[in-house]
């Protein structure tokens, strides 16, 4: 009998993240229903495909996204997705459900990101009554949605269900698709490692509740040291918001805690057998609406009183495919997998073992690091156990996947062609050897998705050195034996374009955006024609040396690097994008010294170009000491990531005193990695003394959880978080569902001058009591070790508690960061005669109105602000996602001021030619804007 079209039964009630469902609010959103033709037996004509999306850093989780015509769910939203999504253009909205296997910064840190491009914020940053997404996994998932739902919206638009241990329902079901979880209890790796928290914050909160006598007072002596190590403390709360305990949270499991996971299994619906016309008409049937009752599923009588049913005149159904979503992190979680009775059990039964075997499609997706993928020995129990009926898609993240954001990598070069040390290559080899497509796949390829299905299957290609594909490179696609590994299953190597059959037992190792299309079942195979496919860093150096469109932007860039005379601006008004023509004298100098510096890469301090500017060099950088400071920005864009820039960030080298991070948006850890490499950024991130947050917009610290969770997990020494009061409380939800732990805080109003008997001004969150003696003394400590005379943030005019930061180096330096502020008193006077001031600029001067309005600042108001404070160099950040390069000015009245890019290195030396960047990176900017427009480009 044909089920009810529409049907859907979830197992687990969404549980409400943290308030309960306020009378007037809208109902959660359920998943769109398909809206595909009903056939006999319930069975589909649908299309749907398997998505592997797979990030280029490794301390994130990869993501799958499963397609239908109306319906798409994630499994898991590690950092950086939705940049990824921007990139290979898929909407964002458009996705119906997410689905975690585990609760951990690793699988969910991108989600808030995701929540927030869904619904529009307002200028509170806040989010409307709607339901931004649905979101399903293990416990603990409601408390990690609660943690950021105090700073991305303060109603219930993050639709939660938690899935019970023992849950055996589906948690989704409906025409084409069933869903349903397989929870498992994992012990971690006997190498996990965390730190317990120093509850400095919750002392400030006694104080302020009569001393040590508040029943949390009187709960942390009772729970004494053993507390501390398990959560830190409840702090003072906001928003009428109680003690996390008082909430009924859970304490949060430690790194050294078994901790759930949940595998999926996935059941689509199958297909109807083809129709037979020409059988019908031999048993009688006449043509017309009996024949469509017979594909309905209904028999029908012949005039000659015979019953023809169905089964007489249709080709056997096609069973729909069967999926098994499997996230192991560790050898630990491959056992547990490996030794669960009821996956064994679901893989035989996918399998079958009657007459339809053979059409059966059975397809294990494998999300898991690449030591593991790459260990045959680790894998060969988990794919014995489901048996050779299964194939294998492997997913790992990491450098080996081309690169996540091509078109910033390519971008970043040209940059480099500007200036090899201010804009050095991303480190990551991704972006020097991409993967490369076999002669003559790219008319394939073109031909496959000008057709909307993947080209004819073609013979595996040549076996790589270990029997897995690697994603593309090597030879072409001339047929060769299949390898093969442990348990006698044969390896396939991915590097056939567009298409590539996976057949019974098959395993992949899958690049990102690899589909695996599952129906129709004539579509079945790998397609590639998603895969990013893009020049190396030094093909784009190459082809931009060689295009004579480029010769006027070289050949200022040439001038800049080599101290040239500017030459007076062009009479009219001049944008940053339309800068006037290069000077002749400048046009006719070589480029040849670019091209050299491109190749040798950033020059030695000996090889810097010496600085001639017209006004005095301060003191403290007059030496060309380049040990002083080096700010490398992680992040430049407002609110969102855009195609060439991430959300807020900077890191600040202190050299042989170790770093500290200014502001710390999604992907932090990421940008590191493709600024400095793997492990030297690791070793960066171990070595930090201190992360100062501006304030509670989620473009600002969005990247801190994740960071926090990777550090404890290798046992790295508590990291010193300034930031607003209300990221206390942020943290100490985290800590309920993920081992976030190893921090010590305190206040950015803590440290602002005579805090203690007001506001602060300016809008900042001052008042309250003193920080207690311990949280004064590890900040003295970190201060004194970066070897900074000062680390002082100042109130600014933006949301509540936000704040600027100065900081003052023992050798004179200073640089301000005003983050994000209205112009305003209290950044001038912070900034009074700094060396440096990095001041947001979010929109361009036309728009002063909605920069009033969201209280930032205008391109021409951040130049201002520079100005009367008497800073020595201004360097413009923080612009709107709208301006793909920068927003409209004129910076030709201002030789004092410069604009900052993603991954741009700044030491303080360099200070004194960093305005001369402005007319070479004008000019590049207009020529891109003349290119995308040339190539029907888009910003998204």
């Amino acid at each position: 009998m044909a089920k009810k079209k529409g049907q859907d039964a979830p197992a687990a009630q969404p549980k409400q993240d943290g308030k309960q469902k306020q009378k007037g609010q809208q109902p959660q959103r359920q998943p769109q229903q398909q809206r595909s033709e009903q056939r006999a037996g319930g069975m589909q004509h649908y299309s749907s495909f398997l998505q592997v999306l797979a990030v280029d850093i490794d301390h994130t989780s990869p993501s799958v996204l499963l397609f239908f015509d109306k319906e798409r769910y994630l499994f898991n939203a590690g950092e950086g997705i939705q940049r990824l999504f921007r990139e290979h253009k898929i909407k964002i909205k458009q996705v119906t459900a997410y689905f975690v296997t585990r609760v951990s910064t690793e699988t969910l840190g991108g989600l808030p990101g995701m929540a927030l491009s869904v619904v529009p914020a307002d200028a509170g940053g806040l989010l409307g009554r709607q339901a931004a997404c649905t979101v399903k996994g293990p416990r603990g998932l409601a408390d990690y949605v609660a943690s950021f739902r105090s700073y991305i919206n303060q109603e219930n638009t993050v639709a939660v269900g938690e899935i019970d241990a023992a849950s055996t329902q589906p948690l989704l079901k409906t025409d084409v698709v069933t869903i349903t979880p397989i929870m498992l209890t994992v012990r971690p790796p006997s190498s996990s490692n965390g730190e317990g928290v120093m509850d400095v914050e919750a002392e400030e909160a006694e104080a302020a509740a009569g001393g040590g006598n508040s029943p949390a007072a009187k709960r942390r002596r009772t729970d004494g040291a053993a507390a501390q190590q398990s959560r830190p403390g409840a702090g003072e709360q906001s928003d009428g918001e109680t003690d996390a305990d008082a909430e009924g949270r859970q304490r949060p499991a430690g790194p050294s805690c078994p901790r759930p996971l949940a595998v999926y299994t996935v059941q689509l619906a199958g297909r109807p057998g083809k129709f037979m016309p020409d059988k019908a008409r031999a048993l009688g049937v006449t043509p017309g609406p009996l024949f469509g009752e017979l594909q309905r599923g209904h028999s029908v009588t012949t005039d000659d009183g015979r019953t023809v049913a169905p089964a007489d005149v249709m080709e056997a159904a096609v069973p729909g495919p069967s999926l098994l979503i499997l996230d192991t992190p560790s050898v630990e979680a491959l056992e547990a997998v490996a030794a669960d009775e009821r996956v064994r059990r679901f893989a035989a039964e996918a399998a079958g073992g009657g007459a339809d075997a053979e059409l059966r499609t059975c397809v294990a997706v494998h999300m898991l690091p690449d030591h593991l993928a790459s260990d045959d020995g680790a894998l060969a129990p988990l794919r014995a156990a489901l048996g050779p009926a299964w194939r294998h898609v492997l997913v790992c993240s990491g450098p080996q996947q081309p690169s996540a954001l091509p078109r910033a990598s390519a971008f970043q070069a040209k940059l480099h062609a500007i200036h090899p040390g201010a804009f050095p290559l991303f480190a990551l080899g991704n972006s020097h050897a991409p993967p490369a497509l076999p002669e003559g796949a790219k008319p394939a390829a073109a031909a496959a998705a000008a057709a909307g299905s993947p080209a004819s299957a073609v013979a595996p290609a040549e076996e790589s050195g270990k029997g897995k594909a690697q994603g593309g490179k090597g030879g072409g696609g001339g047929a060769a034996p299949a390898a093969t590994a442990a348990g006698g299953l044969p390896l396939l190597a991915a590097q056939q374009w567009p298409s590539l059959p996976l057949p019974p037992g098959g395993c992949v190792a899958a690049q990102s955006a690899v589909r695996l299309n599952l129906m129709p079942p004539a579509r079945q195979g790998l397609e590639y024609v998603d895969v990013f496919e893009y020049d190396s860093s030094s093909k784009v150096l190459e082809d931009l040396r060689s295009n004579p469109d480029y010769a006027e932007v070289l050949a200022a860039a040439a001038a800049a690097r080599d101290g040239g005379e500017e030459q007076p601006a062009a009479p009219a008004a001049r944008s940053l994008e339309g800068a006037a023509p290069a000077p002749a004298a400048a046009e006719e100098r070589p480029t040849s010294t670019d091209a050299d510096m491109a190749e040798a890469g950033p020059p030695e301090a000996a090889e810097r170009p010496p600085s001639a500017p017209a006004e005095a060099v301060p003191g403290c950088i007059a030496s060309g000491d380049r040990q002083l400071a080096e700010l490398t920005f992680l992040g430049t864009a407002s609110s969102q990531p855009s195609k060439y820039r991430n959300v807020s960030g900077c890191y600040v080298d202190l050299f042989a005193r170790g770093g500290l991070l200014v502001d710390c948006g999604e992907d932090a850890m990421g940008q590191m990695k493709r600024r400095f490499g793997r492990e030297d950024a690791e070793r960066r991130l171990l070595q930090l003394r201190l992360v100062w947050v501006s304030h509670m917009h989620a473009d600002h610290h969005g990247g801190l959880y994740r960071l926090l969770e990777w550090r404890a997990a290798r046992g790295a020494p508590p990291l010193l978080i300034v930031g607003p009061r209300k990221l206390f409380d942020v943290l100490v939800r985290y800590s309920a569902a993920v081992p976030v732990r190893g921090f010590v805080f305190l206040a950015n109003a803590a440290l602002v001058a005579g805090a203690a008997g007001g506001d602060g001004g300016g809008g900042g969150g001052g008042g309250g009591p003193l920080p207690p003696a311990a949280c004064v003394a590890a900040f003295r400590a970190a201060v004194a070790a970066l070897g900074l005379r000062s680390c002082a943030p100042f109130p600014v005019e933006h949301i509540w508690d936000a704040h600027g930061l100065r900081l003052e180096g023992e050798a004179g330096w200073s640089v301000v960061f005003s983050g994000d502020t209205r112009p305003c008193a209290q950044t001038v006077a912070a900034a009074r005669g700094a060396t440096l001031l990095v001041h947001e600029a979010t929109f361009e001067e036309s728009m002063h109105a909605e920069a009033r309005a969201k209280k930032h600042s205008t391109t021409a108001e951040a130049v201002s602000v520079g100005e009367r404070a008497g800073a020595y160099r201004t360097l413009l950040t923080h612009f709107s996602t709208r301006y793909p390069t920068l927003p409209e000015l004129d910076l030709s009245p201002h030789p004092s001021v410069g604009v900052a890019m993603d991954l741009m290195s700044l030491n303080l030396a360099d200070l004194p030619w960093l305005p001369r960047l402005v007319r070479p990176l004008g000019l590049l900017f207009k020529r891109l804007e003349e290119d995308k427009v040339a190539e029907a480009d888009d910003d998204e």
